[in-house]
């Protein structure tokens, strides 16, 4: 279950009233899922590797029940932990590997050179491809 059904919905009805998810599901499909990246927590028993400064992003689906994280040093791009993932229901299936990569693509996509980043990160993914929204990135 995504992270904040709220901020997604308020998303999603903004770009329906301005005509983008018609335009992108009249191109390439119907939308059949969502995912976002949000800020994040560390994990107790979560091992971090390096010196820089982790920052934790979580990545949640409205097709998984269970939350997958990561601690990224913003600045050299490099991962500071492996990928953890946390059940939000008992019995939770756990996302498949290609999710995952999906995750770390998206996340490393909203991250800058100079170490900014947008969050949270909104994608509308069907079949085919996915449509990200990522907002203007804030120097952290």
């Amino acid at each position: 279950m995504l992270k904040d059904c709220d901020a997604f919905s308020s998303i999603e009805n903004t770009l329906r009233e301005v005509g983008t998810l018609d335009a992108f599901e009249k191109e390439n499909g119907v939308i059949l899922g969502r995912a976002m990246i949000v800020e994040g927590e560390i994990p107790e028993g979560v091992v971090i590797k390096g010196s820089g400064k982790p920052q934790a992003f979580i990545c949640t689906f409205d097709f998984f029940d269970c939350e997958m994280g990561i601690a990224l040093d913003v600045v050299t791009k490099e991962p500071m932990s492996g990928i953890w993932i946390t059940p939000q229901i008992e019995d939770a299936e756990p996302p498949t590997e290609e999710w995952v990569e999906f995750f770390i693509d998206k996340l490393m996509g909203s991250v800058s050179s100079k170490g900014s980043y947008g969050t949270p990160v909104y994608s509308f993914v069907n079949n085919e491809t996915d449509l990200t929204v990522i907002p203007t990135e804030s120097e952290k």
